[in-house]
Formats: structure tokens, sequence, C-alpha cells
């Protein structure tokens, strides 16, 4: 560098260290905090001129225990003479967000540089297809969690999750946080219309834009491969318990199960839904993928604890061929 002047040296190692370019922060008792352009924290020591610096390019930094890294060697630079000689660093575009603070939409140019603002100008009002993109900006930075939804999205989104995981030959969207994320503008947006703030996206139907993402005609095919329900012996729709990384699961009271010869399959057959059986009092008393192994083997010591514990209800010795019921002896006399 002996045969660069010294005013040019600022531009010289900016083009070296772009990302190196520091925007300062704010000032503290021992040291001022700046911004490097790639968005990693940098400290320089008040006992150093440049900590007064608007803009310093540091060539000999050094990462720390704190999220900042301390800078020891930097140069000062002039930001408008930077932009000047290379305006290709730069980025000028509109920016349209949702300030959650102020609780309204914020529209301004700016001119950027890596992670850096550098200079903003308010503009006009923006029209209603920057004001969505505003608010997916929102979504997309605050997170999925900011939606209103409904159990029946949850529930539905677990089982479209469960789905992707377990029948993965199937042509599923992807439907993690991310990526759905990352998709606002394909699943989200078509739904937003008339929706101005964040207080009106309670009006979303989160499910309506989920099944879109999804699509035809896997819509009509996870019902038939992911049942909401299944349809016990005694004719009663018990719900079916869906969660990503667990086996689906199905809570019945064991008299229901009677005459059922082996556990549910869904998914294809690839999967087997773990039976909770209940008490008549609704008290777990088995889990089970093999209903069939179930009633040949330990249905004998549920069944000696429960006569006498439940001595109204149904203990039959052979429960894969008796009639299920939701009744009790006397009831069922009668």
């Amino acid at each position: 560098m002996e045969n660069v002047a010294e005013n040019e040296l600022g531009l010289v190692l900016s083009l070296a260290y772009p990302d190196r370019i520091a925007q300062r922060r704010s000032s503290g008792t021992s040291h001022s905090a700046f911004r490097l352009a790639n968005g990693h924290g940098a400290e320089i020591s008040n006992e150093q001129t440049l900590s007064d610096e608007a803009y310093v390019v540091a060539f000999d930094l050094m990462r720390t225990g704190r999220d900042a890294s301390q800078v020891f060697r930097a140069v000062k630079i002039d930001i408008d003479e930077l932009a000047e000689y290379f305006p290709e660093a730069f980025d000028d575009q509109e920016h349209v967000d949702w300030d959650e603070n102020k609780g309204f939409l914020v529209a301004q140019q700016r001119l950027t540089l890596g992670k850096l603002v550098i200079k903003t100008r308010d503009l006009p009002a923006p029209d209603g297809e920057k004001m969505t993109q505003a608010l997916l900006n929102f979504i997309r930075r605050k997170g999925l969690s900011v939606l209103e939804w409904k159990e029946s999205d949850n529930e539905y989104l677990e089982r479209v999750r469960c789905g992707v995981e377990w029948l993965p030959n199937e042509s599923w969207p992807r439907m993690d946080d991310q990526s759905l994320l990352n998709d606002l503008e394909a699943w989200l947006a078509p739904y937003m219309n008339g929706i101005k703030s964040v207080k009106q996206l309670a009006k979303l139907s989160v499910r309506e834009a989920l099944e879109a993402r999804l699509g035809w005609p896997l819509n009509q095919e996870i019902n038939t491969w992911l049942p909401t329900h299944y349809r016990v012996p005694t004719g009663s729709n018990k719900r079916i318990r869906y969660q990503v990384g667990n086996e689906p699961m199905l809570s019945v009271r064991m008299q229901e199960m009677y005459g059922e010869q082996s556990s549910p399959e869904i998914a294809q057959g690839t999967k087997k839904v773990v039976l909770e059986l209940l008490s008549p009092a609704q008290r777990p008393l088995q889990l089970t993928r093999d209903l069939a192994s179930f009633w040949a083997g330990s249905y004998k010591e549920v069944q000696k604890e429960m006569k006498g514990r439940y001595p109204k209800h149904v203990w039959p010795d052979d429960p894969a061929n008796h009639v299920a019921t939701t009744k009790t002896k006397r009831q069922l006399d009668k």
C-alpha cells in the first residue's frame, strides 16, 4: 500500500474487504458499537480515534467471547465517495414493511451496502400489492405464529406433515415452517385481498391457504391415506391423533373394540394405529399397535383385574370375537 495516497486508502481497503465496511451504531462507556456489512457486530475501543467515525473499514479484527468482533485496526471512509467510485457495491431499491412499533406501513427508498442501511427516503403510501408484500415481510420476520391458527388448522398441517414423512414417494409440496415462510407469496398472498393491517391477519383462513398449497388430488387422497377418524366396531367415530415423529394414535374404551381382529392400518398400509385402550372410566389400560397379540396374550391379566374393579361391565374370555358394546351387563340384558 506504499503507492496508495492516504486519502485513497479507505477506498482501496473497502474494495479488498467489502464485508468489513462498518457503520457506527452507538457509543458505550468503553467502546463504540459498529455493524459490519456482513451483518455481524463489531466494537472499537473509545481509546481509538476511529471510535467516533460514522464509517470505517476494519482490516484487523478478531472474534471475541461476546457477539461482536474486536477491531484493532481500521481506516475511516467517506461513504458518499465510496458510492461514487464503487456504485456496484450498493443497492438502491424500494422497501415496504410493516412497522409494528408505529402500527402502520412504512414505504422507503433505501440505499444499502450489504446489511447496512446507508440512506432512506420516505415514499408515498403504497398500493394494495405493496401493502400485501409488506405484511408478508412482517410474517416472514415474525414467524407463522402471527397468523390466527385454529386448532383444526394445526391438526390439518400436522396430518399433512405426517403424510410427507410416511409416504415420501408421493408428490408432496414442502410443508415445513421454513418452506412455508419462503413461499408466502405463492400460497398465502392469494388469500390476503382486503387485508391491510396486522390486526386484519386474523381474518385469514389459514386452512384454505394450506389446502390450496397441497392442491388436487392430494387434498382428496390424504383423507383416504390419513383419515381424521376411525370407525370402531360400535359405530362410533374416534379421532386419530397425528404428531410428526410419533405413531398415529387412537383412544377408545376397550369394550368398543371387541370383535376387532387386528389393529387399524393407515398410510397405504404402512402404519398401524397405536390403540390406547381405556377403562369404562376412560382411564388408560393398555397401549398396543398389535391388537391381535393383545387379545391373545396380556388381555387375560387386564381382564382379571378389571372384572373386580368394573364388575358391571363386560369382560369376555374371547374379546376378538365378542360383540362390541358401550353398555353395561344390565343394559345388555334388557
